[in-house]
């Protein structure tokens, strides 16, 4: 039960939330591998036109098609242009420098271009960038899914969804990101409370993009709604809360936790609320105790521009985790009581 000190709700989030306009999906992910052919051109030899550091590389360019991708109507493919450095049998030695989604007549209606460049006889940074279908249950449009390499783990990757608007391939968003990975499509539904006269609410159900985001010790999942009659995506939920501290946008989330217990007896701070208004008791970890995590509260910050979505832990000292001991039932927040459940700070 939530006590008056911690009276929570949670709505889903409104078009009017947000003003995004993209998404997208990592290539290190078993999404990216597209069901549809891929085909490859005739190499050709070329030399490269970004700035260097060593001498020019002699380059072998080829174009990928992925495809056909059908849209309600309509249908698209996906074309990238692969530079890779001539005579080199190394991966780390091909690099996407720009790719195309075509409609039905090879017209590119969305295109995005890369540079090349170079050091030590090899390249800097490269692009992998792949695409494929995203069938939901209430509309249809195109993942990208890309991969800056190198970059640290956990990062480097990004997604983006196009869709049809207007009859239009639009992108829903900028690229998305975040310190996680993208795991895929889902369906949320959920009935709204009754709000007049106490009539009962018919089930809203949204698709959602659904990722795995990093909080320091554990993960939880977060979810994007893809609005599909207004060609956007926006957070699943938006939050607020009051607790002794003070208002809150804390939301409750589903988590994966990887836990690495130790052999020594120990104990946690088990509180009734994801409040620290609230008086802990003491529960004690033996080496043979059940663990049960259930849920994590937090709050996750959203960063929005023109370029790139991002969200990530707005708040790492105000990290909740609902578990069960034993069968006692409590939450947890400090660094200390993360590790003795084997949940090591880190990343």
């Amino acid at each position: 039960m939530v006590s008056a000190q911690a009276a929570t709700t949670a709505s889903p989030a409104t078009p009017a939330a947000q003003s995004a306009t993209v998404a997208a999906l990592p290539v290190a992910q078993n999404a990216t591998t597209s069901a549809a052919s891929a085909t490859q051109s005739q190499p050709s030899q070329s030399q490269p036109s970004q700035s260097q550091t060593s001498a020019a590389l002699p380059l072998v360019a080829s174009d990928e098609t992925l495809g056909p991708f059908q849209v309600a109507d309509q249908i698209f493919t996906f074309v990238r242009h692969v530079e890779k450095i001539l005579g080199s049998k190394s991966s780390d030695d091909t690099s996407v420098k720009w790719w195309e989604l075509r409609d039905a007549s090879g017209k590119a209606v969305q295109r995005q271009q890369y540079g090349l460049n170079f050091q030590n006889g090899t390249f800097e940074e490269t692009e992998e960038v792949g695409a494929r279908e995203l069938k939901g249950k209430f509309g249809q449009g195109i993942l990208v899914d890309g991969m800056s390499l190198p970059s640290a783990p956990g990062s480097g990757w990004w997604v983006q969804l196009f869709g049809l608007f207007d009859k239009k391939l639009v992108p829903f968003s900028p690229v998305i990101s975040t310190d996680g990975e993208f795991v895929g499509e889902d369906v949320s539904t959920f009935t709204p409370s009754a709000m007049f006269r106490g009539q009962q609410m018919q089930p809203v159900s949204h698709d959602l993009l659904k990722f795995r985001l990093w909080t320091g010790s554990f993960s939880i999942y977060y979810n994007l709604v893809v609005d599909w009659i207004q060609g956007k995506v926006r957070p699943e939920w938006i939050c607020s809360q009051r607790t002794s501290k003070g208002p809150s946008s804390a939301c409750r989330y589903k988590v994966e936790v990887e836990a690495h217990r130790g052999n020594e007896m120990t104990f946690v701070r088990l509180f009734s609320e994801p409040d620290e208004g609230f008086t802990p008791k003491h529960a004690v970890i033996k080496p043979d105790s059940k663990i049960e995590f259930i849920e994590a509260q937090l709050a996750v910050s959203w960063s929005s521009d023109q370029n790139n979505i991002s969200f990530g832990v707005a708040n790492s000292d105000q990290i909740w985790l609902h578990i069960k001991v034993d069968g006692q039932d409590g939450w947890i927040t400090s660094e200390e009581d993360f590790e003795a459940l084997g949940l090591s700070m880190a990343g």
